[in-house]
């Protein structure tokens, strides 16, 4: 049995402690929160053994295998760095780090303790990626991608009247980019690996947050469109257009993937009745889905999988790599917004 301790108090930590209830092998053994109050609180809501106040006395506990971090983004870096010094497995939120630089040093440093580090990023070990990936070649070659992941967050009202929350600041690592639009990156770096070259659009707020944004990634063959929102909402979708077909990811976000179709061609409507199209479902009817990183974050640890901790790795610092970028021309395009 593999006990995990929890690092943060928020809704993201509610439902790992619904995935940890679900899967064999793992027990909600601790809790952290930065008072005694919150943590004794949060301890008995989830039927906790410990609650902690104090993040060195937890991880000195020896009960402790794994430490899922999920504290505002800012603290990920150190937080998942005390942890791994101490010993432990890490299972770090979205986004994973503030640079890629970091992300190696959090891996090196993993790798010298003799442990394993990998990001809670949902989407990658769902059924219903899989089932993207597999049904891949019956599209033909793949011609446009548009993810879209577009969320109002209860937080941009306050926002707008200029009470900025650790979600629309800049200095916790807040902002569409880093919340939001890192769920599409990480679907398109897992089906396509890196773009050839990337750039971001954004609406950019008052203190130089992106509240929303969009991504181009060029590919030598394609061309995809990542939407990512914090201030304005619409449906989720995916769409992946071949010549030979369409794949499309809907009901859910591209951090879900709850229900996947197969769309043979649409030709000319003009003058037909018709509509010329033919979908078929291709993806499963999937469970909770942080159920699957978590499962699959358990046995990792349980059969020493190197071959799975270094694919998650490869994939977690090409993201990281692609957000530097991102970042780089969010702080250039505020600063440039500033000077006129």
């Amino acid at each position: 049995m593999i006990n995990i301790a929890t690092i943060g108090s928020g809704v993201i930590v509610d439902r790992m402690i619904d995935a940890i209830a679900q899967v064999n092998g793992v027990n909600l053994y601790a809790v952290y929160s930065r008072t005694e109050e919150k943590a004794n609180a949060f301890a008995a809501r989830h039927k906790a053994d410990k609650a902690y106040w104090d993040l060195d006395e937890m991880l000195q506990d020896p009960a402790v295998d794994v430490v899922y971090v999920a504290s505002p983004n800012s603290l990920h870096f150190s937080q998942a760095k005390r942890a791994l010094a101490a010993g432990k497995h890490v299972l770090l939120e979205k986004p994973f780090c503030a640079t890629k630089k970091q992300a190696e040093e959090l891996f090196a440093l993993a790798e010298q303790n003799g442990v394993f580090l990998m990001e809670a990023i949902t989407n990658v070990h769902t059924p219903n990626f899989k089932a993207v990936q597999a049904h891949l070649p019956a599209i033909g070659n793949v011609k446009l991608v548009q993810c879209n992941f577009s969320q109002y967050s209860s937080r941009y009202d306050k926002y707008k009247n200029r009470q900025v929350t650790n979600a629309f600041d800049l200095k916790f690592e807040g902002g569409a980019l880093m919340d939001i639009n890192v769920y599409n990156l990480h679907f398109m770096v897992g089906l396509f690996g890196c773009p050839d070259s990337l750039h971001y659009f954004m609406n950019i707020g008052y203190n130089g947050i992106d509240t929303s944004g969009v991504l181009v990634l060029e590919y030598p063959e394609f061309v995809a469109v990542c939407t990512g929102a914090k201030d304005s909402s619409s449906p989720y979708s995916v769409y992946i257009q071949g010549d030979e077909g369409t794949i499309r990811v809907d009901r859910a976000s591209s951090g879900v993937c709850e229900h996947v179709d197969l769309l043979l061609p649409k030709g000319d409507s003009i003058g037909k009745t018709e509509r010329g199209e033919t979908t078929k479902e291709i993806g499963i009817d999937q469970g909770f889905h942080m159920f699957y990183e978590l499962s699959d974050f358990e046995a990792m640890i349980r059969t020493r999988d190197i071959q799975s901790y270094e694919a998650n790795k490869a994939q977690t610092l090409k993201v990281m790599e692609l957000l530097d970028e991102a970042k780089r021309q969010r702080n250039l395009r505020f600063d440039t917004k500033e000077e006129l």
